[in-house]
């Protein structure tokens, strides 16, 4: 899978023009969120950068609707801005609200260490007894620890939770805790999630140093574009899902069942050009070839239409 993670983001007939666009939008993003180093009130211009932020992030929804159970898919369109808007706002109003609860728990321990003290001095400083600052020190140790769990196991299932809203259309399916835990035991999404760690750990830190001369940030597209594959392909065989109806994707065009524009006519007399009628009696002369007449449901049924 490793292969066809990083192949995939390229597969024509979409696919180097959704790496120049996405490119693109990581270094608008990055740009805007530079601006806070200027200081007010330039460095409001930092608020834009969710703009192109999310078009991406509705990118990636889309690549895992879209490989969810095919064989071969290719990249879909960078297109249709206001849903990209969509998917991307609500794959990170799912993911806000997995990870929520080991903030909630995690941050302000967090707050304290970064704030320079630990917790045993901030108690003494608020004059807390010795006795209850013991037992508050371990238990918030215990928290700790419990957090920084929930927030791997959040990590782990969230692509499950986008991908059933990215199949199903509906928010709603992204909190059915059952089908997720389960999905999440399969063999399938083990390795699929295990081949997104890989390609983060060890590309996405080359992205990161290449972004100095631009070419990075295309990197980090294709890098992410991959990552979200391995997701709807783990996904759709854990969960036994159907694809859905992807209009960009074109099958082999060895495959393709067209229509012909001409048609030699049977039963013709080659010395005269001529064709016997139904009785076989008449003979009628006819053009050796003939436009066929357009099938508008085959036609319709065309790959790519």
């Amino acid at each position: 899978m490793f292969r066809e993670a990083i192949s995939y983001p390229t597969r024509p007939p979409e696919g180097g023009r959704s790496i120049i666009i996405g490119g693109l939008l990581l270094v608008v993003f990055v740009a805007f969120i530079a601006t806070v180093a200027l200081g007010p009130p330039r460095g409001y211009l930092a608020v834009l950068g969710v703009l192109p932020w999310l078009l991406v992030r509705g990118y990636h929804v889309r690549v895992i609707r879209t490989t969810i159970g095919r064989d071969r898919p290719t990249p879909p369109r960078f297109d249709d801005v206001p849903r990209l808007l969509r998917d991307g706002l609500i794959a990170a109003i799912v993911s806000i609200a997995y990870l929520s609860p080991g903030g909630a728990v995690l941050g302000p321990l967090i707050a304290v260490r970064v704030s320079g003290t630990d917790l045993s001095t901030l108690l003494s400083e608020l004059a807390v007894p010795k006795f209850l600052s013991a037992p508050v020190v371990f238990v918030a140790g215990i928290l700790a620890v419990l957090g920084v769990m929930y927030v791997i196991g959040a990590l782990y299932v969230i692509p499950i939770a986008i991908a059933r809203y990215a199949h199903s259309g509906r928010p709603r399916a992204a909190f059915d805790l059952r089908t997720i835990i389960a999905g999440s035991m399969t063999e399938d999404y083990i390795i699929s999630w295990a081949t997104s760690v890989v390609l983060q750990v060890f590309l996405l830190p080359v992205a990161s140093l290449l972004q100095i001369l631009l070419v990075g940030f295309f990197f980090h597209f294709i890098v992410s574009t991959g990552v979200r594959y391995c997701y709807g392909q783990g996904v759709g065989a854990a969960l036994a899902l159907d694809p859905v109806p992807v209009l960009h994707e074109r099958s082999d065009p060895d495959d393709w069942d067209l229509p012909l524009a001409v048609q030699r006519i049977e039963r013709v007399d080659r010395s005269r050009g001529e064709t016997t009628n139904e009785a076989g009696t008449e003979r009628v002369p006819r053009p050796a070839i003939r436009r066929v007449e357009e099938d508008t449901n085959r036609d319709r049924d065309r790959p790519g239409r």
